[in-house]
């Protein structure tokens, strides 16, 4: 194992931590670790490179237990560091069908991100590797997760995919958001949500506004009335008067709902916008689970 430092982390509140990539300037994805009096939550695990429960380690004593806020592999790849854990319910059956990289892979593609001074210092052996299978606990809309002198609620806001939650913290104002709610969201992957379910998750959401004053998610960091553009632009597209703007992205040519002057920037120089599939827009009667037994890609 090398001696790059794959990690750095900055205290956003108080026993909160924003924990990033310290090898490259050119990942933005991030993770979260929240520290009560009994014990700490890790929120996500990001693209599991470097080995994320030991630099956990070095800010706190308290046991750790991880969370997710989504199935996603740039969110929960490193989670093979952990022992266990807990995300929504409707997301365990796509982790567990995830495919993951071997640590050659994802050695070689640090490298490619990597400061040029420590490419040569990256190995495989660095990497975060499934190595044995860990409990998968699900988790619901309301639960309540006890640090001791503080809880997290847990806030269903499926539609980046059916299991995204948030994760509300009172005692410092933070709601920690994945993708649930941000400048790309990504409504076009085979478990997403149609956006008359996302829309009624957003209004779901909005109750809680009151009780948090900033959203640090998975990539980026946003305010709360980020929830109200998503819900405008939503009703829009159920309406049929949004942009339906074709442009590039993750899925190569897709379909916003409001188009972009320079992206992320909207045209109208709002900040929420969102893909989706314009065949799924609205929901339908729920169909039979067909259980085909074919071997799963992750395990």
């Amino acid at each position: 194992m090398s001696q790059v430092q794959y990690f750095k982390a900055k205290e956003i509140a108080e026993g909160s931590y924003l924990i990033q990539y310290a090898f490259t300037d050119k990942e933005n994805t991030c993770c979260y670790l929240v520290i009560g009096q009994d014990r700490a939550i890790v929120i996500d695990t990001m693209n599991g490179y470097g080995h994320l429960r030991a630099f956990c380690e070095t800010l706190t004593d308290k046991p750790l237990y991880l969370v997710n806020t989504h199935f996603h592999f740039d969110h929960c790849a490193g989670n093979f560091d952990f022992d266990a854990c807990w995300m929504h319910h409707r997301d365990i059956a796509d982790y567990y069908d995830s495919r993951i990289s071997t640590p050659e892979q994802m050695a070689e593609r640090v490298k490619k991100e990597a400061f040029p001074e420590l490419v040569d210092q990256i190995e495989a052996s660095d990497m975060t590797a499934f190595t044995h299978h860990i409990p998968v606990y699900p988790l619901y809309d309301g639960d309540l997760l006890d640090l001791g002198d503080r809880t997290i609620e847990v806030v269903w806001v499926g539609g980046h995919t059916a299991g995204s939650v948030a994760f509300i913290d009172k005692k410092t104002r933070i709601a920690y958001t994945g993708d649930c709610c941000n400048c790309n969201t990504l409504l076009g992957f085979g478990n997403s949500l149609p956006v008359e379910t996302y829309l009624k998750n957003l209004l779901h959401f909005h109750k809680f506004e009151d009780q948090f004053d900033i959203m640090y998610g998975g990539h980026e960091v946003q305010p709360p009335t980020l929830i109200e553009e998503g819900i405008e632009l939503a009703a829009r597209i159920l309406a049929g008067t949004d942009d339906k703007a074709e442009e590039p992205g993750f899925f190569g040519t897709q379909t916003y709902g409001a188009k972009h002057s320079t992206f992320p920037l909207r045209e109208d120089g709002k900040t929420f916008n969102m893909t989706y599939n314009p065949e799924r827009r609205f929901e339908k009667a729920p169909e039979p689970r067909v259980i085909n037994f074919q071997k799963r890609t992750r395990f």
